[in-house]
């Protein structure tokens, strides 16, 4: 007997379709999961390789620090100038060289410069004040660009390298002063000759009262050139500061200024002051500034023509003070300006060319500088510009 298969109802054909549709949606998610599951693995591995290799990467970062580190602090150690670290204003670190500057200095201190140190005008150097064993040195602070709560102060002792310029520059004015001895001589040469000629003439019969008086003058006058002659040439040779005090400045160039005002009134020269710097103390020795100021006035008496105006100004300027000396003179002539400042460099037929050049090797014995400009319409100026103390 044969069974035929009954045709399918079609009252089931609709939820046979659905089952399919469903059938074929879950194999298809299935497939999609299988998919994005493998995906994810091969993410992880990558993501568990980067791991490693930054975890490996961060581990060589810290012992290369580490020993960066450890390098650093050997250098921090034994460095041969101070070094102070400051957390918040506050010491978190010294080494042994500042320890030694600053013996009262401790971790977790609040940092400030000593009292009984005294700063050298606008400079980073500070004079210690411990009479003999007195040093000068220089503080630099080293900001932290990464961290603004952190410095690195630098202190080193400079008072020998400050002695040793200042040898130099003395072992150079000797050279300049071995150089110069011919013209040295030739300078002495002509007083001398001249105040011989008048002392033998004192000697000799026939002369009158008047005639003797006239004489012993002329030789005293001879003398007094040949005095200043050698007194500038000391002055120059002897820049280096011997006392050094604080004082005003505006009175020491009241005083170098009534000095010359006698010979100013002889040739009815005028003044014109300008005093702006009232109060401006400077560490300095009083003498040297002083005999440089004089140099300055003198040279502008000698080049005013009469009836003629010398413009004298004490300004203050920041942390400088400049004293401003001009005359209404031909001006420096191009054939000198160059070396202006060299002894015996003078426009002058009878000049010395000492006084500029003591009064250069005065100004840069404290820190200073002395130029030149001319003047408008005829003329010339020379402007000593020196350090002030900061105000208390």
């Amino acid at each position: 007997m044969t069974f035929t298969s009954p045709a399918p109802s079609a009252a089931h054909s609709p939820a046979i379709d659905t089952l399919s549709a469903a059938l074929a949606a879950f194999a298809a998610h299935t497939s999609e999961l299988a998919g994005q599951d493998k995906a994810l693995e091969q993410s992880v591995d990558r993501l568990r390789a980067d791991l490693e290799s930054t975890k490996t990467r961060l581990h060589e970062e810290v012992r290369r620090r580490t020993l960066a580190e450890a390098h650093l602090g050997s250098m921090f150690s034994s460095a041969p100038f101070g070094l102070v670290s400051l957390h918040n204003g506050r010491v978190a670190a010294l080494n042994g060289a500042a320890a030694a500057l600053l013996p009262c200095l401790a971790v977790h201190s609040v940092w400030e410069i000593p009292t009984d140190w005294r700063r050298q005008g606008s400079s980073d150097n500070y004079n210690t004040d411990r009479g003999e064993s007195a040093r000068v040195v220089n503080v630099t602070w080293l900001p932290d660009d990464t961290d603004s709560t952190r410095q690195l102060i630098r202190l080193e002792d400079v008072t020998e390298m400050l002695r040793e310029r200042e040898n130099d520059a003395r072992r150079d004015r000797l050279a300049a002063m071995g150089r110069m001895s011919a013209e040295l001589a030739h300078q002495l040469r002509t007083p001398l000759c001249t105040a011989t000629l008048y002392a033998g003439q004192l000697g000799e019969f026939g002369l009158d009262n008047e005639e003797r008086v006239g004489m012993a003058q002329r030789l005293v006058g001879q003398l007094g050139q040949l005095d200043a002659l050698i007194t500038r040439m000391l002055s120059f040779v002897r820049t280096s500061v011997r006392t050094k005090a604080v004082s005003a400045i505006e009175p020491l160039v009241r005083e170098q200024l009534a000095l010359i005002v006698p010979q100013m009134a002889q040739r009815r020269l005028r003044l014109d002051a300008d005093w702006q710097a009232q109060g401006c103390e400077l560490a300095m020795d009083r003498l040297q500034i002083g005999s440089a100021v004089l140099a300055l006035l003198e040279n502008a008496l000698q080049h005013a023509p009469h009836d003629s105006v010398i413009s004298v100004r004490c300004l203050h300027a920041g942390h400088r003070v400049d004293i401003v000396v001009a005359d209404q003179g031909p001006g420096i002539a191009p054939a000198i300006a160059s070396s202006l400042f060299e002894p015996f460099a003078s426009g002058r037929a009878n000049g010395t060319g000492l006084g500029l050049a003591m009064a250069r090797a005065a100004a840069h014995a404290h820190r200073g500088e002395l130029t030149h400009s001319p003047c408008s319409p005829q003329g010339a100026a020379f402007t000593l510009s020196l350090p002030v103390l900061p105000a208390v």
